[in-house]
């Protein structure tokens, strides 16, 4: 079992990779916004990673490679939360969306009920200034 924290507290390489392609492949499935483009941004600059924007474009992502590697139902629930809450970030959710988010949480093993919930949070998330 890897850990998804390295040794300073912040998240792993391999658990960043996985959010920003993650987040990227979630951000692209209904037309990247800027709004998008500029957390996916923000994300990479915070968390130090070497990993770059221009890295994403055609990368793959697999939800269950990111079970693999987010192996904590607290990672998880963040990834979602994270996920679903940058997915709104310019004022849509689409059915598009949302069936990839649900893939995720499908991935997770998260009931339908979890996911409601996890989706609630999200929306009460300001990601714009």
């Amino acid at each position: 079992m890897t850990d998804a924290t390295s040794s300073s507290g912040g998240l792993s390489p391999e658990v960043i990779d996985v959010f920003a392609r993650g987040l990227y492949h979630l951000a692209s499935v209904d037309g990247m916004d800027q709004r998008e483009e500029t957390l996916i941004r923000e994300f990479l600059a915070e968390t130090g990673s070497e990993l770059k924007f221009e890295d994403l474009p055609g990368s793959s992502f697999s939800p269950y490679e990111a079970a693999m590697v987010l192996e904590t139902s607290h990672i998880r629930r963040t990834f979602v939360k994270a996920a679903v809450a940058m997915v709104k970030a310019d004022g849509v959710y689409s059915d598009a969306e949302r069936h990839a988010v649900g893939e995720l949480a499908d991935a997770f093993d998260m009931s339908n009920a979890e996911f409601g919930d996890i989706e609630q949070e999200a929306a009460k998330i300001r990601l714009d200034d």
